[in-house]
């Protein structure tokens, strides 16, 4: 009886509000739905980067050379920010070694747009960037659940304090006044502070999560970048050419165990194979 009192008296003092008081109660609605789609949503992703992240490092600890890694990780999908800084940095390394037989001295004030220099540099700041990329779309969205967190109270507020404004003038022309006159719009302006606690309070507790996430999926993945370059300076793979000397095979693809054969309807992988086998 008590519970059929209690939503009676909400769904009477929710008919009996303002059409203003009605509005913040719809926004609020909406943005709680807004909300939790953002919360599914990032749930899912957050999942599915994670066995993507599992996947990829068993593959990087089994493989012997960069190509198995390519073609182990080949039918991932969703985000996979440790595949898309590792695929970045090796795509990086040989556009380096390309461009070192592209590049040519240039005279007077020109800059060359093809150089053979710096190869590490260029490398760790191809990582970075495909780091910064995915993170940038992994945190999509969460703009809405951060006004959602701190906007939703002062709206409901603002309900409730427009609620009781216009029930003490509604008693002020009033010659006499009772609980039962004073209960449904008294509750209806309060009903605007609750809703608004209801949408603010699961926005914040996702958001907070959602961003420790991330946080350790970006520490996750500098530390990938460290031990890439750390096998690429062991391996010799960023050893400076002469500007116009052509990349041979051989410096392309060292001597290492030959990877497991390929179905010849699959694409060859988007990098050439370096040795691992000096791996940390």
């Amino acid at each position: 009886m008590a519970d059929q009192s209690f939503w009676k008296l909400l769904s009477e003092s929710v008919m009996t509000a303002s059409a203003l008081e009605q509005g913040v109660l719809l926004l609020l609605v909406a943005l709680s739905i807004l909300s939790w789609a953002v919360i599914i949503m990032k749930a899912r992703a957050l999942r599915r980067l994670k066995g993507n992240n599992q996947a990829f490092t068993r593959a990087f600890a089994a493989a012997a050379h960069t190509g198995e890694v390519a073609e182990a990780c080949r039918g991932l999908s969703g985000p996979a920010v440790q595949l898309a800084v590792f695929t970045a940095g090796m795509e990086a390394r040989l556009r380096c070694r390309a461009e070192a037989a592209l590049a040519q001295p240039v005279t007077g004030d020109h800059i060359p747009l093809k150089t053979h220099r710096n190869q590490e540099e260029r490398v760790r700041l191809a990582m970075e960037h495909a780091l910064k990329g995915e993170m940038s779309l992994l945190g999509r969205h969460l703009q809405l659940l951060a006004s959602a967190g701190s906007a939703s109270p002062f709206i409901g507020l603002f309900g409730t304090v427009w609620g009781i404004m216009a029930t003490f003038q509604t008693l002020g022309g009033a010659k006499s006044a009772s609980l039962q006159v004073l209960a449904p719009p008294i509750a209806a302006a309060l009903i605007a502070t609750a809703a608004g606690l209801a949408v603010a309070i699961p926005a914040v507790m996702a958001y907070n999560w959602i961003a420790a996430r991330l946080d350790e999926e970006q520490q996750e993945a500098t530390c990938l970048m460290e031990r890439v370059l750390h096998l690429l300076r062991a391996t010799g793979a960023l050893a400076e050419l002469p500007a116009g000397t052509a990349v041979p095979a051989a410096a392309e693809a060292p001597a290492a165990p030959a990877p497991a054969p390929v179905h010849p309807a699959a694409p060859a992988p988007a990098f050439a194979p370096a040795t691992l086998a000096t791996a940390v």
